[in-house]
């Protein structure tokens, strides 16, 4: 199973809400997908619609990841999420030390999904070198770097190409939030296009809409759909498919999910 883990060297460039918005447009494109947020933020969910009390997650569980599982909520979007959850600090250390000597923990609490190439993980990091990072290399995970079209995050993109956040990978770039109207928006946009033209996975332009989608915990998709970020992520997730395995056609996905998926008892549903 193809798995996507979306990071950055900094934090707020847009990460998460483009995250969310993939996973929804992945599926939109006929994959089973799995949104698992690695960020103690624990703001991925919002995206879903889930409750701000909620506390739910699955890294208070980081001694059982074989339970993960029965974790996995399905939101309205036909997505699964993962969320972060409520933990306290010694379980947050816990999970991040197992995430850094465990090899085969993501592969235990993935399971059986991981052998799925019908379905894609979409993994949301926290900002910076992370343990996070390691881990979902070891499983396969396809490195997307998200930058903004600002002065700050160019001067990130050498320590990038240097190695010196990725490792050997080389992740696949989005370059969010440009804006035309401006003069060094434009400059770094074009500057990051000519310098990584293999690397660039996409560009998405500032669109009030998904900024609105947000504060009303819903998609871009569903919140503006003939906008400029709906259009850009949905591009971006086409090329992403396009890398990845192709998932079955629709009529085959559905006749398989009533037995992959029976329902757990904590409300949601289990996947694969």
């Amino acid at each position: 199973m193809p798995v996507v883990a979306f990071s950055s060297p900094k934090g707020g460039v847009g990460k998460t809400t483009l995250a969310a918005n993939v996973a929804v447009a992945m599926h939109q494109l006929g994959w089973g997908v799995v949104a698992m947020d690695f960020d103690v933020q624990n703001s991925l969910r919002l995206h879903f619609g889930m409750a701000l009390s909620d506390g739910r997650g699955y890294v208070a569980a980081q001694d059982r990841p074989e339970d993960w599982p029965n974790m996995a909520l399905q939101t309205p979007s036909g997505v699964f999420i993962l969320p972060y959850g409520k933990a306290s600090d010694q379980e947050r250390l816990q999970f991040e030390s197992h995430l850094i000597h465990d090899e085969d923990y993501l592969r235990r609490g993935l399971g059986p999904i991981l052998d799925r190439d019908d379905w894609v993980v979409i993994a949301d990091l926290a900002p910076g070198p992370v343990p996070a990072l390691q881990a979902l290399g070891r499983v396969g995970a396809l490195q997307v770097a998200v930058l903004l079209a600002d002065a700050t995050s160019l001067s990130l993109l050498p320590v990038i190409e240097q190695g010196r956040f990725y490792g050997d990978t080389r992740p696949l770039v989005v370059v969010n939030q440009v804006d035309p109207r401006r003069r060094l928006s434009r400059t770094v946009t074009d500057f990051v296009a000519e310098r990584i033209p293999d690397h660039l996975l996409g560009q998405v332009y500032r669109d009030e809409g998904a900024a609105e989608a947000i504060g009303w915990q819903r998609s871009v998709f569903e919140h503006a759909p003939n906008g400029v970020a709906a259009r850009d992520i949905r591009a971006i997730a086409e090329r992403l498919s396009a890398r990845l395995k192709p998932a079955p056609v629709e009529s085959e996905a559905r006749e398989e999910e009533p037995s992959a998926q029976p329902e757990p008892q904590n409300g949601g549903r289990r996947w694969p």
